[in-house]
């Protein structure tokens, strides 16, 4: 790497997308390594749970809607939803034998060490570099030019002198990297990826995209026709914070770092990040209101596991993920689909 810094500054510029939920396809289950009480948590009791959410929303028809799978409007959501799964997953078409060569497109997973102590900045997974292109410091590309697909090797690298960071400028450093594959350009298709989605046959994969494509072009129709009248403050600050603490154990576990480090380093503080989230929430916060409207208004309930851990962040986010799923189960089974 140039600098430990850019890698960063890429990774977070991506994970600062405000993606708060995709629908899920099974309930989550979420259990505690540590013996921590685990807690069953209703719908609603996270988020929402004490707003009164008819001072907000006023509902359109939401029953009897009719979805047209011929036609074209159809085609088109259908191909979306595809191009998410994707892109949101990660799938590529990828070679898994052979050797690296300059040029490739490898993706790695990495940790940089001095004196065999981690530093910050200096791990990642899942990480995709293109061989030649100068990202890292000298040596590093170069090393892996030659290395097996799939073996792990260790880079004895030194950082330049007039490396921006003053602690490891012109210090000797080991990086341990593992190239889990080289990326293959061409269409994706998912009759040759849907295993990694977790399903059994391309046909399963093909009625559950059936399945969420329909309930997609069903809440459009409920959206249209609803009317959202502002947006509960607690309710948003618990949503912003979620995603912060969601974001704080993402970087912790696979950058070695705390979220406010990530931030400090793009030149944003905390506060800063849940103002700019707070400011641009409501959009999100439109679609789950409506979601948690319908769900209560059809006393549609559901369990799942849930530590008090999780409670402070990923709880959230699966929640609404939960929520979202139960709602466009019953829009699906009240529809009228041709």
């Amino acid at each position: 790497m140039r600098k430990a810094i850019r890698i960063l500054a890429v990774a977070v510029l991506s994970a600062l997308i405000f993606t708060l939920c995709a629908c899920g396809d099974e309930a989550t289950e979420n259990t505690d390594n540590k013996g921590e009480k685990t807690v069953l948590v209703n719908y609603g009791t996270l988020i929402y749970g004490s707003t009164d959410l008819s001072e907000y929303v006023t509902l359109g028809n939401y029953k009897d809607l009719s979805v047209d799978t011929s036609s074209e409007e159809y085609k088109s959501a259908y191909t979306g939803i595809v191009q998410k799964d994707i892109n949101s997953n990660n799938i590529v078409n990828k070679t898994v034998k052979g050797k690296v060569k300059d040029g490739d497109t490898v993706n790695i997973d990495y940790e940089g060490k001095r004196d065999g102590v981690a530093f910050q900045g200096g791990t990642a997974k899942g990480y995709d570099l293109k061989i030649g292109s100068g990202t890292f410091i000298p040596g590093f590309e170069s090393g892996l030019i030659g290395v097996n697909i799939g073996d792990t090797v260790d880079l004895n690298l030194k950082f330049p002198e007039n490396y921006g960071k003053s602690d490891l400028a012109g210090a000797a450093v080991v990086f341990t990297v593992k190239v889990n594959y080289v990326k293959n350009d061409g269409e994706v298709k998912m009759e040759d990826h849907y295993s990694e989605l977790g399903f059994t046959s391309f046909e399963e994969y093909e009625q559950n995209t059936r399945k969420r494509t329909v309930g997609a072009l069903l809440f459009e129709k409920v959206l249209g026709e609803s009317v959202v009248k502002g947006y509960p403050e607690k309710d948003k600050k618990i949503l912003v914070n979620a995603v912060y603490d969601y974001y704080d154990n993402h970087y912790k576990k696979n950058y070695n770092m705390d979220f406010a480090t990530v931030l400090s380093r793009n030149n944003m503080t905390k506060e800063d990040f849940i103002n700019q989230r707070s400011a641009s929430a409501d959009t999100q916060m439109k679609d789950q209101m409506i979601y948690y409207s319908i769900l209560r208004a059809e006393n549609l309930k559901a369990e799942y596991e849930l530590t008090e851990k999780e409670k402070l962040g990923q709880g959230v986010l699966d929640e609404i993920t939960q929520v979202e799923k139960a709602v466009k189960d019953f829009l699906y089974n009240n529809a009228d689909i041709k």
